[in-house]
């Protein structure tokens, strides 16, 4: 007692102390969204934040003051979603790790402000370690396919060209641009240079609070560029966009994209739902018998293919637009067995039987 007394006087006089606050967690959730959420998440992600916060966090802190929300209160919790999930037809399934790692997120987005704004001492969040894998769960995460090499690429662009145009040329933009799947599904005429031979990216297909699919800032300031994209793919963009007026000019008045010009469009001039590239996506795949990787998974193998050709990894994340080398390094470039080998090789210089002289014919015993 006599510590914690010292310990009180220090922050008072430090001017360090807080005076407690008895605003619930429900009741500053709705504070937090407009002084943070808003200003500082896109439309999609706050929907989904809000998501975890009314299924998962309202119902085990909601009702709880922020100043009497403790560490150990959150680290059992988080124990407990480790172990099962019975909130899934009543059935206990353990959650993944990149669903905890969610709910930390916006967990300690929340409480992080809370301290920020002076309402509570202490963020308990600080005592929380940040969720992952175990030791199964990356196992299982190794063995599943991330992205494709060069050669199974060249097989699912001749599996591509027996789809249509539109879904043909999407994806294959998408493999060879390292697009995200909502920015090639934003890309208008007027972003697209022949003359440069290659795609601005500015905008993207995203989702607002309420599903609706609408047109959104990129996820970073990096992500707005040029990308330069092989002159035969070009080439068949060239084509596809005769096609396209023909198709807008035969339409006529029935035409839904007004002044939106987007290459990619659903059959009307009007804007993709984000989510049916990766629906048609998961359709082909079976359809052609092609490994099964996720749509994102595209970007992913645009890394492994330049990395295996060589490409050096700056070059690599300017081409993926990535704020952060170590993005590019960590995530982006997946192992590769041909890269491995390669490394290999590159010490076969060091052979000494490939030099005369440098190992004698003759090499002496070990001793006993």
């Amino acid at each position: 007692m006599e510590d914690r007394l010292a310990e009180f006087k220090r922050e008072v006089l430090s001017g360090e102390y807080v005076k407690p606050s008895k605003i619930t967690f429900q009741a500053f959730v709705p504070i937090w969204r407009e002084n943070y959420a808003l200003k500082n998440l896109g439309a999609y992600t706050r929907r989904n934040y809000m998501g975890i916060i009314e299924s998962r966090l309202i119902p085990e802190f909601g009702h709880h003051e922020l100043e009497n929300i403790k560490t150990m209160h959150i680290v059992e919790y988080f124990s407990r979603l480790r172990k099962t999930d019975a909130r899934k037809d009543n059935r206990s399934i353990p959650l993944s790790t990149n669903t905890l790692l969610n709910i930390y997120k916006v967990l300690k987005s929340i409480l992080d402000n809370a301290k920020k704004w002076n309402l509570i001492a202490v963020n308990p969040m600080d005592g929380v370690d940040r969720p992952i894998p175990a030791k199964t769960e990356k196992r299982e995460m190794k063995q599943r396919k991330r992205s494709y090499g060069a050669a199974e690429a060249e097989k699912a662009i001749a599996a591509l060209y027996q789809e249509p145009e539109t879904w043909r040329l999407y994806f294959i933009g998408v493999l060879l641009g390292g697009f995200r799947r909502g920015e090639y599904l934003a890309t208008e005429w007027n972003q697209v240079d022949f003359k440069l031979g290659g795609i601005q990216v500015e905008k993207q297909i995203t989702f607002d609070e309420d599903g609706n699919a609408i047109e959104g800032e990129l996820k970073t300031e990096e992500s707005e560029a040029f990308v330069p994209m092989p002159q035969w793919y070009m080439d068949e963009l060239k084509k596809f966009r005769k096609k396209w007026i023909a198709q807008r000019n035969e339409v006529g008045t029935q035409w839904r994209g007004g002044d939106k010009q987007y290459v990619f469009h659903s059959g009307f001039g009007g804007k993709y739902y984000p989510n049916t590239p990766s629906l048609t996506w998961r359709r082909i795949l079976k359809r052609h018998d092609l490994p099964p990787i996720r749509l994102h998974d595209l970007r992913h193998s645009t890394s492994k293919i330049l990395r295996e050709d060589g490409v050096d990894l700056k070059a690599i994340q300017e081409r993926l637009r990535h704020t952060r080398l170590e993005t590019t390094a960590n995530i982006y470039t997946a192992k590769s067995e041909k890269i491995s080998r390669y490394t290999a090789n590159r010490l076969e210089k060091l052979n000494p039987f490939t030099r005369p002289q440098s190992v004698p014919s003759d090499p002496p015993q070990q001793a006993n």
